[in-house]
């Protein structure tokens, strides 16, 4: 019997050990992902990876609390909440009911990877309808999507350089960025702008397609860590140009402007922070959920955005069904301010 008192003191000690421990995991893993991703190669894989899984503890965490020492439930209740907001990126923002969507000033926005289209060749039309939206921004559009779209009605249609907008609005003017920046230090990005005439107000809309960081991130998760961590550095470099050299092509235009795409980048690069970040990510700002958009199994990053600059307010944005592709469909609601 003499051995019976020091088990639960034991099992005690242990569980105190393991809840600041995993609060120090949370607090170092937000930590990474907001200051060093996109800087250091680790903490860019945890970026684009599965950081869900880093909830998983609290599934024994949290009745092993409530068992031997309720005292620690709000440390644990903690960890779980910087897990789930600053790591996960999940989003509430309550204030966002508070806005009413209003059809007569409002303009709908879509952004979309449709990864060559070939699954959407039979229901463009539908896909249309169903979106129920003004201006639709699509990456890695084939040309069979482009002429599926063409036939759709009450739709102005432009594909250029595998960017293909279809729109509401009247088209006033093209433009695409020069890519010899971006090939120079061998990326692929793409970029081009649209002057939209909505008959009430003129507007700039840009649809961008910037450097992945796939490969690199492949190459890790293969177990090819030399080569891995030197590309997944490479890209991390090559996105850092290419995000700054798309916001300084976006900058040559004075007036309202839209920005949607597939950035390749997560809202919580600091690389992505510091050229966007007084645009409005319109997720990030009034969106619920974690907003997930590249589908890679279990993971899904919000690489997709539609942002804008601050001639507009933010009424609505959420992700949309699967649409038949590798990525989700992201959608905002945005008013011009008076």
């Amino acid at each position: 019997n003499m051995g019976w008192p020091a088990k639960p003191k034991m099992t005690h000690r242990g569980l105190w050990w393991v809840t600041w421990g995993y609060l120090a995991l949370a607090i170092v893993s937000a930590a990474c992902l907001w200051i060093l991703a996109d800087r250091w190669w680790l903490a860019t894989v945890l970026l684009f990876g599965p950081r869900w899984v880093l909830i998983l503890p609290l599934a024994v965490l949290i009745p092993a609390t409530l068992v031997l020492d309720r005292h620690l439930l709000p440390l644990s209740a903690l960890s779980g909440l910087i897990i789930l907001g600053p790591v996960m990126g999940f989003q509430t923002n309550p204030g966002s009911f508070s806005i009413p969507e209003d059809p007569g000033q409002d303009i709908r926005f879509v952004s979309f990877n449709a990864e060559g289209g070939d699954k959407l060749f039979t229901n463009p039309h539908n896909l249309l309808t169903e979106w129920d939206t003004h201006v639709i921004g699509i990456q890695e559009c084939g040309r069979g999507l482009w002429q599926e779209l063409r036939k759709v009605p009450g739709w102005n249609i432009d594909i250029t350089s595998g960017l293909c907008l279809a729109t509401r609005f009247d088209i006033v003017e093209v433009q695409e960025m020069d890519r010899e920046a971006f090939e120079f230090a061998g990326g692929a990005g793409n970029v081009v702008t649209y002057t939209l005439d909505t008959g009430d107000f003129s507007f700039y809309l840009t649809n961008l397609h910037l450097e992945s960081p796939r490969e690199g991130l492949g190459m890790v998760r293969a177990g090819r860590l030399g080569e891995g961590i030197d590309e997944v550095r490479q890209k991390s470099l090559l996105r850092s140009v290419e995000l700054s050299q798309a916001r300084r092509w976006v900058d040559r235009y004075q007036g309202p402007h839209v920005v949607v795409g597939d950035f390749n980048t997560p809202p919580e690069s600091r690389s992505y922070r510091e050229v966007w970040s007084d645009w409005q990510n319109a997720f990030s700002e009034v969106g619920r959920g974690i907003g997930g958009t590249r589908l890679v199994g279990w993971i899904r990053p919000r690489i997709d955005h539609v942002v804008a600059d601050q001639n507009w307010t933010v009424v609505n944005s959420w992700i949309e069904p699967d649409a038949g592709s590798d990525h989700l469909p992201i959608a905002a609601v945005l008013r011009l301010k008076k």
